[in-house]
């Protein structure tokens, strides 16, 4: 394959579909992706299920199969991309099974949890809000709106979910990054903040991070300023998107896009789509 050309060429690596916690199908943020990008890649919440949909690949736009993981690291759950630049496979495909299933039990438990409490939500609620997606305390915010509990899923976090713990994700990040790097994959760091950079940057690297997404569309400064030394001091690859979750007059998908000079070689040349779809099942 040719390289990529990079003049005007731009990227978003960070955008949910309905498979978890966003608004838009597959075939919806690609479609709305080719008016103004050229590469995209969809990074759900512990799911490729997106990348399982029915889906075509519009012309001149190229797909990062990726996903956001969330990891044990310390005393934190925090989030990392794996983007897969040579494709999915039935491994990683399986893999990313054992993530989505965790999620399912861990969001579940959460909510019995609030039942237990005596807060009165109705499982019908819940599954309304889910429905084929990978559930996420988002929806579980929703569905307390659903059910009259409360008036926001602002106010659903705040009166409810800041207070209810979660357990904690059983995937740790020392793990997560061998089988993403077993399996051909790069791991990055996403929306990196500074306080954690501080407390959990070292750990990270011994764990083998490939990069930080320095270029977050929300990572405001100091934030920004010390991802971006974090990277340079450890001459780590860069990504960045917008992690948009439903279009808005205001923010189309395409609006936020990263140029390709200012990203990470490694991520800009994708085996073509067509490849690896047809072999991931």
């Amino acid at each position: 394959m040719s390289p990529v050309p990079h003049s005007g060429q731009r990227a978003d690596l960070h955008v949910h579909t309905h498979h978890s916690d966003g608004a838009h199908s597959m075939q919806d943020i690609l479609n709305s992706a080719a008016e103004g990008l050229q590469m995209i890649s969809i990074c759900d919440h512990d799911t490729l299920g997106a990348y399982l949909a029915d889906w075509k690949l519009p012309e001149n736009l190229r797909l990062l199969p990726g996903i956001e993981m969330t990891c044990q690291v310390g005393s934190h759950d925090l989030h990392m991309l794996a983007y897969f630049p040579s494709g999915l496979t039935s491994e990683i495909i399986d893999w990313s099974t054992r993530l989505e299933t965790d999620r399912r039990e861990r969001v579940l438990e959460g909510v019995e949890k609030l039942r237990e409490s005596g807060v009165r939500l109705l499982w019908k609620d819940l599954e309304k809000e889910v429905q084929e997606s990978v559930p996420c305390r988002s929806h579980v915010a929703r569905a307390l709106v659903r059910s009259g509990l409360c008036s926001s899923p602002n106010q659903a976090f705040r009166t409810w979910l800041g207070k209810i713990a979660f357990r904690r994700v059983q995937l740790k990040v020392t793990q997560a990054f061998d089988e993403v790097h077993a399996m051909g994959g790069v791991a990055y760091w996403a929306h990196p903040q500074a306080d954690h950079i501080e407390s959990y940057g070292s750990q990270l690297l011994d764990a083998g991070l490939d990069g930080i997404e320095v270029l977050y569309k929300n990572l405001r400064s100091p934030h920004r300023k010390i991802a971006r030394e974090f990277q340079e001091k450890h001459q780590l690859g860069v990504c960045g998107g917008s992690d948009l979750h439903q279009q808005t007059t205001r923010l189309p998908l395409g609006r936020f896009g990263v140029d390709f000079d200012r990203l990470d070689p490694r991520l800009l040349n994708p085996t073509p789509a067509c490849d690896w779809q047809t072999k991931k099942n």
